[in-house]
């Protein structure tokens, strides 16, 4: 194949892809995914009543999924609405569980929420400027990383630092060392700026000292135990 048809192809294949990610973004905002997995199969017209969505649309992407593959169909020769809609089981922590580590619904979204300032990108390569920056809401969201912690956190990456793990895990644990200080805090104002000293061990001598919260400098080695 020359470099012009596989340039062809490429871009066919990524255009596929990235429309495929755009139904899953509808799925996923609209909860289809949640109700498949959790309320069992349905037809177009069950789907539409469970998520308060229109049947005629909520048709057309239970096809759209069963052609591509996302969803299964129990009987291809049924009449449209009657027909009956299966997530798989494989596929419901990838679409229906943002709690597991392999959860990727929300990759319609990240695209969705990209293409957006697309129009403010144009511009902003003719002028020099930026675009402004999106809003976080409603889609700014933290189901990127969510899985990763709640999964991979205590299991894997803490443990990988022994020092760290072995304090959070001790009695006390690390986190009330640190309430402890917290609770020391004494806000104070200067200037036009607010900055905070807490009772903290100086990382350079490892005594007891009074530092700044905001930049972290060893003031002064604390008067009293």
């Amino acid at each position: 194949m020359d470099r012009t048809n596989a340039l062809v192809e490429r871009i066919f294949r990524n255009a596929g892809a990235a429309l495929e990610l755009y139904s899953i973004y509808l799925g996923e905002r609209l909860g289809l995914y949640q109700s498949l997995a959790q309320q069992g199969p349905a037809t177009s017209v069950e789907l539409a009543e469970r998520t308060g969505t229109n049947e005629r649309y909520i048709r057309e992407w239970l096809e759209h999924h069963a052609a591509s593959g996302l969803v299964d169909v129990d009987d291809v020769t049924a009449a449209p609405p009657e027909r009956r809609y299966t997530l798989p089981p494989e596929h419901v922590p990838v679409l229906a569980d943002p709690d597991h580590v392999d959860y990727h619904g929300y990759k319609g979204v990240e695209l969705a929420r990209a293409a957006r300032m697309l129009p403010d990108l144009v511009e902003a390569y003719r002028t020099g400027g930026a675009p402004p920056p999106l809003p976080w809401g409603p889609e700014g969201r933290a189901d990127p990383n969510r899985a990763s912690y709640l999964n991979l956190l205590g299991e894997e990456w803490l443990p990988a630092i022994p020092e760290i793990d072995g304090r959070l895990r001790a009695d006390p644990p690390g986190w009330a060392i640190g309430s402890r200080s917290r609770s020391r805090t004494r806000p104070r104002r200067t200037g036009s700026s607010t900055w905070s000293r807490s009772w903290r061990h100086c990382t350079t001598c490892r005594g007891r000292s009074t530092r700044s919260a905001l930049h972290g400098r060893c003031w002064r080695p604390a008067e009293r135990s």
